[in-house]
């Protein structure tokens, strides 16, 4: 009877902790699958309220795939490369279709300065040896922020002006969308009127033609004197 209680009683002891045991491990994970998704910001937050239309529906797209782990050759939620990302955020959000390569991808954008960046540009980097080469490719949401995937960190937002980023930078891009057209059609209804207002009179040009034309054989003539000059001081240097 006694043998019996003992059994019993190491019995529930052994229920009790492996009970205690599993909750303290599902807590610990569920904490630190929090911990990791902040750390995939870097410190950085983005808020997509104040955008509207195509930008807006590239951001929102965009911020699903964070904390996605990285994966060369992968393409979706499960892992990413960087070129992964940014094709698969442009077909889900604007139904586009773009080059799967990062350098690929530069091509086929239409080339922009950094400082003129707006919603869902890309940006080029050359993370290799070669820096001409395009090696790595993010897609900027706005306020210096961009989303890419690390091969370290899996998906993440960095600033573009952190010491990393504008030492590897290559160049910038923008993909063309459905918006850009109904913009340049607003700027050719209004390019009429505005030529109209700002188009001289037709009467200064022609006074002034025949000056020009005066003008002309003597600064030709100049020009070619001074080619050959620069001509002659080459031919003596290589000598």
């Amino acid at each position: 009877m006694r043998k019996s209680v003992r059994y019993l009683n190491i019995i529930m002891i052994m229920l009790i902790a492996a009970t205690s045991m599993l909750s303290g491990c599902k807590s610990s994970k569920s904490a630190t699958k929090r911990k990791d998704k902040s750390e995939y910001l870097g410190g950085l937050t983005f808020n997509p309220e104040h955008l509207k239309g195509e930008d807006k529906r590239i951001v929102e797209e965009a911020l699903t795939w964070l904390g996605t782990p990285y994966r060369y050759g992968g393409s979706d939620y499960s892992g990413t490369d960087c070129s992964g990302l940014t094709m698969k955020v442009y077909f889900k959000a604007l139904g586009l279709s773009i080059p799967r390569n990062s350098a690929q991808q530069q091509k086929f954008c239409k080339a922009i300065k950094k400082g003129a960046l707006t919603t869902g540009d890309l940006l080029f980097f050359a993370t290799g040896k070669d820096k001409k080469k395009v090696s790595h490719v993010g897609l900027y949401l706005g306020d210096g922020q961009f989303i890419h995937a690390s091969a370290s960190r899996g998906v993440i937002i960095s600033n573009v002006n952190e010491r990393y980023y504008t030492s590897n930078y290559h160049s910038s891009g923008h993909v063309s969308r459905k918006s850009d057209k109904n913009r340049n059609k607003s700027k050719s209804r209004q390019a009429p009127e505005e030529t109209k207002k700002s188009s001289p009179s037709p009467s200064p040009v022609r006074q002034e033609a025949p000056k020009r034309l005066e003008t002309e054989p003597i600064s030709i003539e100049l020009d070619e004197a001074i080619e050959s000059k620069i001509d002659s001081i080459y031919s003596t240097f290589l000598e």
